[in-house]
């Protein structure tokens, strides 16, 4: 047995939802590992059957509520289930992949899950970091400025000297200064999290043509906007920047 093997010996009605048979999730790329076992339990349920619930879900395998809800939504992209809000998740009819190669299957929840993770990224980015940019607007200090505008400075030489690795580490630095600018250290710790996700899709975005110079210019023109101590064009520039970011990555298949 592999580790996205899961035993269905039984598939047996409790309450209104199925039940379903589940080992404990390994650690290692658990998201997907989560979504491979649900695949692999809901199988041989029937489309309308509606599954566990997160919480429920959660208890069986022994991971976080938002890994659940993740692989929960990755199946949801890949069009195997079906979210009614205020409901559950139900079998979609019929599942497209019942049938497919598991190799094929699982690339294409693979991409799911990613598309699934980006777009709740670019929800989550559009409520922290405006707000970041606007209260670095209002609250930089001297210091604050000196640090974007070397932070800007070494992003155009890492750009012109085509260094994709050091590019995308001083690319999202300019975040995580802001972030400082605006001087909420928990608003600077959620930027951090961002930061690693921005990291894991930068090589592909970055592969763009004219990317990396459109990232300098948006960084900039948010830069000018903190400077100038205008925070709604501060917030309006950050918006945009994420928007046409989110369109980017879906141009590369990561939205």
């Amino acid at each position: 047995m592999t580790d996205y093997d899961v035993p269905v010996s039984a598939v047996e009605p409790i309450g209104n939802s199925a039940r379903v048979s589940l080992e404990r999730a390994s650690r290692q790329k658990l998201s997907e590992t989560v979504a491979e076992q649900l695949l692999q339990a809901f199988r041989d349920l029937a489309p309308g059957t509606k599954v566990p619930s997160e919480r429920e879900l959660t208890q069986e395998l022994g991971v976080g509520r938002s890994t659940v809800r993740e692989a929960l939504n990755g199946l949801a992209v890949l069009g195997v289930l079906e979210i009614r809000h205020g409901q559950g998740a139900f079998m979609a009819d019929p599942p497209p992949t019942a049938g497919a190669p598991a190799s094929r299957a699982e690339t294409a929840l693979t991409a799911a899950l990613e598309r699934g993770v980006t777009r709740e990224f670019i929800e989550a980015r559009l409520l922290v970091e405006v707000e970041v940019a606007r209260l670095a607007a209002e609250r930089r200090t001297d210091d604050d400025i000196r640090l974007l505008e070397a932070a800007l400075a070494l992003q155009e030489r890492s750009l012109k000297a085509d260094r994709l690795d050091e590019l995308l580490m001083v690319a999202t630095s300019f975040n995580v200064l802001l972030a400082e600018a605006a001087h909420n250290e928990v608003l600077a710790a959620m930027t951090h999290t961002f930061v690693e996700l921005m990291k894991e899709r930068g090589p592909r975005v970055y592969a763009l043509d004219g990317f990396g110079q459109w990232d300098l210019a948006e960084h900039q023109g948010i830069f000018e906007a903190v400077r100038d101590q205008d925070g709604g064009l501060a917030a309006t520039r950050m918006r945009q920047h994420i928007l046409e970011l989110a369109e980017r990555y879906r141009r590369v298949g990561a939205g």
